[in-house]
């Protein structure tokens, strides 16, 4: 092999996951539970039965839904933990659809997320809060968090997950 030859590197960027074990997870992880990425709200441990394994019983959740969910699992076993990325974003324009036309420190743009809908239990109110806001001038900065939506994803979704108004227009 000559060294002049040039490889280019593959375009995989990181990983969305990252593999734990389940008796290594504490409260307030964040781990896929039901293959859904879920903020570990309890873990209780049993101890080892007949059968040979500690049983971890894990109840998180849904980081995007705020539904609850419960799993069971051997402590020897892998789990997997997304990789979850949280950034913030000022709302420049919201269209009849409601879909946000958000904008980063260094001037990028995003215009592929819509406002939460009432589904989004962790806060009903969140997308009207931000549409009221945006409309009565304010300037309305969101938290944009981004994570693999379950273990098969192959891109990470992406949610608006709260809201902060900088200032006030007079």
């Amino acid at each position: 092999m000559s060294s002049d030859e040039e490889f280019e590197s593959g375009g995989a960027g990181a990983a969305l996951v990252t593999p734990k074990r389940a008796g290594e997870l504490k409260k307030g992880m964040v781990a896929f539970l039901k293959e859904k990425p879920c903020k570990i709200i309890e873990v209780t441990t049993s101890k080892t039965g007949k059968h040979g394994h500690a049983k971890a019983n894990i109840t998180g959740i849904d980081i995007f839904t705020g539904k609850k969910v419960m799993d069971i699992s051997p402590t020897s076993h892998t789990m997997y933990q997304p990789v979850v990325d949280t950034n913030d974003w000022t709302v420049t324009d919201i269209d009849d659809e409601g879909f946000v036309t958000l904008m980063d420190d260094d001037g990028n743009q995003k215009e592929d997320l819509q406002l939460p809908t009432n589904e989004f239990i962790l806060d009903p109110e969140l997308g009207d809060k931000i549409k009221t806001a945006f409309e009565e001038d304010q300037e309305v900065v969101v938290k944009v968090q981004s994570a693999p939506e379950n273990m098969k994803a192959k891109e990470p979704t992406e949610a608006i997950i709260a809201m902060r108004i900088i200032r006030s227009e007079e």
